[in-house]
């Protein structure tokens, strides 16, 4: 009872304390603790990252073992993720040249780096030819495979060059092009989500038409509203209230301007005031689990 009650929710008051004193005594040790917590959240995190993923898999794998309905996602989940974790901490790609001497013929040199980088001769000799070499000039070409960069080395010492192999540090290769994971990235994660995001379209379309139904004032204020800032944002809505002159009484009628308005005030009022709410809610729900009165994350009502 002790280790499973008691001592959490000792830990949650206290460390509920220690957080509150560093908002409003910013000096030491105080001060320091709120840079100590953001690292414990980023390890805790570390750790339910991995439960999560292992978690995952124990949901997929449970459900394709057994064939149950639509097991066929599971199955693309299960190789997405461990093709992602193979390229993300195995394979990772990104090789690319060093250049450490142009040799006694710079000239076809620079012939070989423009057509492998599909570039001007010109721009070839200014950025790695002309220049000293020093520790070496890389080439800004990175390669997915180790051979494709061996292959461009070859070409480099037949041209009578000297190059040398390298590839992307782990961990930068995350956010390096020409890396396995940043192409999964780009090119398979992205699209997803664009086309999540594209769907969203429908479900807002349908939500703003069962929104928009003239059931009382408000959804009437709420319909207005909409129909104003829909039309002033587009040209359509200029041209249509254009006659109004700017300069006069009565140019807040303009459509653009109109909408303005409905924007920047009435909108802003609403947004700031459920900000508001959400604050106090967080503060009333804060307080409740530092003194113990919300039980929920021991798992009690």
């Amino acid at each position: 009872m002790i280790l499973k009650r008691y001592i959490p929710l000792a830990i949650v008051f206290i460390v509920g304390v220690l957080m509150l004193a560093s908002w409003f005594i910013p000096h030491s040790p105080f001060g320091e603790f709120e840079i100590h917590a953001t690292q414990w959240f980023d390890i805790i995190a570390s750790f339910a990252m991995i439960l999560g993923a292992l978690n995952l898999i124990k949901i997929h794998s449970t459900k394709l073992i057994h064939r149950k309905t639509n097991w066929q996602y599971s199955l693309v989940a299960i190789l997405g993720f461990t093709i992602t974790l193979i390229f993300g901490f195995v394979l990772k790609g990104g090789y690319f040249l060093v250049l450490t001497d142009v040799g006694n013929s710079p000239t076809k040199v620079s012939e070989v780096i423009a057509s492998e980088l599909q570039i001007e001769n010109t721009i070839v000799q200014k950025a790695y030819i002309i220049p000293e070499i020093g520790e070496g000039n890389k080439i800004k070409k990175q390669y997915y495979t180790k051979s494709s960069a061996i292959e461009f080395k070859n070409q480099l010492e037949i041209a009578g060059a000297t190059a040398k192999l390298s590839s992307v540090k782990w961990g930068s290769h995350l956010q390096q092009d020409s890396t396995y994971f940043s192409w999964i990235f780009r090119n398979v994660f992205t699209s997803l989500s664009a086309t999540m995001f594209a769907l969203l379209a429908f479900f807002v379309a349908s939500a703003s038409y069962r929104a928009f139904k003239i059931r009382n004032l408000e959804a009437t204020i709420l319909l207005v509203a909409g129909i104003i800032i829909m039309i002033g944002r587009v040209p359509l809505g200029v041209y249509i209230t254009n006659w109004i002159p700017r300069d006069s009484f009565f140019s807040f009628l303009r459509l653009e301007i109109l909408q303005e308005w409905i924007y920047q005030f009435p909108n802003a009022a609403g947004a700031r005031a459920i900000m508001i709410g959400i604050g106090l809610g967080i503060v009333g729900t804060s307080l409740r689990v530092i003194m113990g009165i919300e039980k929920s994350f021991l798992g009690e009502k």
